[in-house]
């Protein structure tokens, strides 16, 4: 039996219809093919945490949680210029490295402008008592040991920890086996206070042959083998503290059997 002209028409609407479906779906491949590559970078060049090393060593938290506003985007469309200059805004760098490493990580690598001072650290609750506090009335200097013979001492009690003081005024966890310098503290300093020790710290040694330096709180305890302690606060007077200390040798023979020598104020004070 013929087809009838009902039965052509349907046939060739489903033709049609199907040629039609073959060519917006033969449009549609490209779109998601696209779709599913854009979705695929993005996943996989995504920043979901952060590596970073400074100078070969483990970034402070404060220095890791400056990269956090980059967590989400993709470390392919990162300007890295803009990263630079954001770094020197906090921390004084020579060179920056930008990198990405399995899975989701963007490494940073920092190398610094100027190398740290390697301290000992002590979080106290209460900073030592030291005895020439407890006898200001006194200016007999045999009423009283030496103050770094004391703070000495109670750093047997404490515990240290290893740390880096930056010229900017960063402070950042660093593994050493022990320093001449120790900084017992209450409360965590703030970046003025170690932008000062660490130019204290660069001056005295350039004049002084120490045994050690104690910092307790803000004074700064300079202890020699053969002379006086000096004690510093921070922060210092550069031009004063280095005037006093060319003098030390006229002024440790002032007084007998001098145990310090204060440079805190105008003029030294020796007892």
């Amino acid at each position: 039996m013929l087809p009838t002209r009902s039965s052509k028409s349907f046939a060739n609407q489903f033709r049609r219809l199907g040629r039609r479906f073959n060519l917006a779906f033969g449009k549609l491949i490209p779109i998601f093919i696209f779709l599913l590559l854009l979705f695929l970078f993005n996943k996989l060049f995504k920043i979901n945490s952060v590596d970073c090393s400074l100078d070969g060593e483990k970034c402070s938290p404060e220095i890791i949680q400056k990269f956090d506003k980059y967590l989400g985007s993709n470390v392919l469309i990162l300007n890295q210029k803009q990263i630079f200059e954001s770094v020197n805004t906090f921390y004084s760098t020579e060179k920056v490295i930008i990198g990405f490493k399995m899975f989701n990580t963007l490494k940073v690598t920092l190398r610094s402008s100027s190398s740290p001072i390697s301290v000992m650290v002590s979080l106290v609750k209460e900073l030592p008592t030291i005895s020439m506090d407890t006898d200001l009335g006194s200016s007999i200097s045999a009423d009283w040991p030496r103050p770094s013979l004391e703070i000495e001492t109670f750093g047997k009690t404490a515990s240290f920890s290893g740390f880096g003081l930056w010229e900017n005024g960063m402070m950042t966890p660093m593994a050493t086996e022990g320093s001449q310098i120790k900084y017992i503290f209450s409360e965590k300093p703030d970046i003025e206070t170690i932008k000062s020790l660490y130019r204290l710290v660069k001056l005295v040694n350039k004049y002084l042959n120490l045994q050690s330096i104690l910092i307790v709180g803000q004074r700064v305890f300079l202890r020699q083998s053969d002379r006086p302690d000096i004690i510093v606060s921070v922060p210092f007077e550069e031009g004063q503290v280095i005037e006093a200390i060319k003098s030390i040798s006229f002024l440790v023979t002032l007084k007998k059997d001098t145990k310090v020598i204060d440079l805190r104020f105008k003029n030294p004070i020796i007892r």
